[in-house]
């Protein structure tokens, strides 16, 4: 990857510089070369004029070798190299040497850095507690080289706020103050929470009973407002899937089937000051859990409004 992009960036490069015009026959390019960062530059190799270096000292040569390992640059190649970036005029009267050796001095940062970073940023802006929040973050794609280890990685906040489930942070690595790079760091953020599960299977198309789930302490990843947190925002709905023991119910297993039809047959509870008396009715129209609904009363023939609890039952306050 990082060899294509050196060849990416060489193409760029590539005939910004015809004509080079000055010919610099006294230039010495060295036989051993240090680096610190990722690219062998053309100022790596020789100190140049501050004209020429203005002009071309940044192009890049090659990709620079890992910390701890040497590169060998063949004069043939760097011949070729220079040639691609149109400095051909810039080895006129110029001695290049056999070989360059290029070692790396800079160092790779730290995954272990990167990881505390993120962590820290998710619990610090996370509206929930750092003990209740798992996170996991995925190990670095590439090597990162600097120029010495003392940076200082700040955390830009995402467009989308999003700190639960798959949260990716992009970083600015600072060195002495200045961004010197940016990367993408991501990572996997679970949330210990009270949540609403299945005790048993439950077929699709069924009425949640109030026997049928339960609220347990979970680890949950997605989208928090898809998970309830009250058995009392699912008993009485439908089920647009089937679930099994211990299946976490999101708003997806629910369907927005409406649980009476209107001209159903109800029972009709009627509640005054705590005092419960049941009674029939016919509702008026389709009604949902916890929504209210038009009844007709069976014996008085008077429509009242009562709050849907199931399939069967409405319950009236007076």
């Amino acid at each position: 990857m990082r060899r294509l992009l050196a060849a990416l960036i060489c193409l760029i490069f590539s005939g910004l510089f015809p004509g080079a015009g000055p010919v610099y026959g006294g230039l010495v390019f060295k036989g051993e070369v240090q680096v610190a960062g990722d690219y062998i530059t053309v100022s790596h190799l020789a100190d140049l004029p501050q004209e020429l270096a203005q002009k071309c000292g940044s192009a890049p040569i090659w990709s620079a070798p890992p910390p701890g390992e040497v590169y060998t640059l063949t004069q043939a190649f760097l011949r070729y190299r220079l040639e691609e970036l149109g400095l051909a005029d810039f080895l006129e009267g110029v001695e290049l040497p056999a070989l360059i050796q290029v070692r790396q001095t800079g160092v790779p940062l730290k995954g272990e850095d990167v990881a505390a970073t993120f962590r820290r940023y998710v619990q610090e802006h996370s509206p929930y507690p750092p003990n209740n929040l798992n996170i996991e973050v995925s190990p670095l794609k590439e090597v990162v080289i600097l120029p010495d280890p003392q940076i200082t990685l700040a955390p830009v906040p995402p467009h989308n706020g999003k700190l639960v489930g798959d949260v990716t942070l992009e970083m600015v690595i600072l060195h002495q103050g200045q961004p010197v790079k940016r990367l993408k760091v991501s990572g996997m953020v679970r949330l210990k929470r009270l949540v609403v599960c299945a005790t048993k299977p439950v077929q699709a198309q069924s009425i949640i009973a109030p026997g049928d789930v339960q609220v347990v302490s979970r680890e949950v990843s997605g989208n928090i407002d898809d998970f309830f947190i009250s058995t009392e925002q699912v008993v009485g709905r439908i089920l647009a899937r089937s679930v099994g023991p211990q299946e976490i119910l999101t708003t997806r297993h629910l369907s927005n089937q409406p649980i009476i039809k209107r001209g159903d047959n109800v029972t009709v509870v009627l509640d005054q000051d705590g005092m419960e008396i049941s009674t029939k009715g016919v509702a008026q129209e389709q009604g949902y859990a916890g929504k209210y609904i038009r009844l007709l009363n069976s014996r008085s023939k008077k429509e009242i409004q009562g709050l849907v609890l199931d399939a069967k039952t409405v319950k009236v306050q007076l």
